[in-house]
């Protein structure tokens, strides 16, 4: 008996330790993708620069590169989602999701799809809440932030666009609530820890603070809609519908909003409040849905 406990708390810390894979597997990819495409097309404009401009000074050669590693920001983001879509789907495959991409549909209905679109609107607004509350907080944190959003130029650019839009959404829901909850549900035996672990590796992925403490929020929520439903599909739709939401027309409801800590507190819990009774809906289980 305890060689048997021996062996699965054996298999449990191999298991928790795979549930960290995927997240450092993103971040080397990133590292990596930013490298090749943004420093590699930055060498490639400085050398056309200087055979195009002979005698040049090496101050206006840096400062060439310096402008071509900023533009090419963009596209390495693109890069990297084009590069690890595949890798994270095909081990999320071979991996853990076969058996389950076969009854993918089961239990969905138009809840589950109400859900992942109002929780999506509703964790955008959340969002930008958190976003607004923090530049109050974290000054300095929202000055990085900025900074890092302009550099690669989010919201710019088609390339850009789409990797966010729709590539994102797959690709990290495959990589977080696919493979990372997976192996995490293994490693703890309950889901709450598991989701709690898949949605600070969510936010870890994002690589800033900012970002990362609404990031964390809608990685629970995330995490509970392929709990409930037994399905990413509901989760790519909400994670759509936050990044679409994100890019194309909230900017415009809080043009007019109120920049306040208050206003921002209130919006936050309003928010907040909605996502809840969200969850609280869909946990009603309708009669026939799949069991866990």
């Amino acid at each position: 008996m305890e060689e048997k406990q021996k062996i699965s708390t054996g298999k449990r810390i191999g298991y928790f330790f795979l549930a960290l894979t995927p997240a450092a597997s993103s971040l080397l990819l990133q590292l990596l993708a930013g490298m090749v495409v943004m420093i590699g097309g930055a060498v490639v404009r400085m050398v056309q620069y200087t055979l195009l401009h002979p005698g040049v000074s090496q101050a206006e050669i840096m400062q060439i590169y310096m402008e071509a590693v900023y533009e090419f920001a963009g596209p390495g983001v693109f890069a990297y989602h084009v590069v690890a879509l595949p890798i994270f789907g095909l081990w999320y495959y071979f991996g853990c999701g076969r058996p389950k991409l076969k009854n993918t549909v089961r239990g969905l209905n138009g809840k589950a799809f109400a859900i992942a679109i109002l929780g999506g609107v509703s964790l955008c607004l959340l969002s930008n809440a958190v976003v607004g509350i923090e530049q109050y907080l974290l000054p300095k944190a929202m000055e990085s932030y900025m900074e890092l959003m302009e550099t690669a130029n989010i919201g710019e650019g088609f390339l850009v666009t789409f990797a966010a839009v729709v590539l994102a959404p797959i690709g990290e829901e495959i990589l977080c609530r696919g493979l990372a909850l997976y192996y995490a549900e293994k490693a703890f035996g309950r889901f709450w820890a598991a989701n709690i672990l898949q949605a600070l590796l969510f936010a870890v992925i994002h690589g800033n603070l900012i970002q990362g403490t609404y990031a964390f929020a809608i990685g629970l929520m995330l995490g509970w809609l392929v709990w409930r439903y037994h399905s990413l599909l509901p989760g790519m739709l909400l994670h759509f519908t936050v990044n679409f939401s994100s890019l194309f027309w909230v900017d415009k409801v809080f043009s007019g909003f109120p920049d306040t800590l208050p206003a921002y507190l209130l919006l936050g819990a309003v928010t907040a409040g909605i996502t809840i009774l969200l969850v609280i809906w869909g946990k009603r289980l309708d009669k026939g849905a799949a069991a866990s």
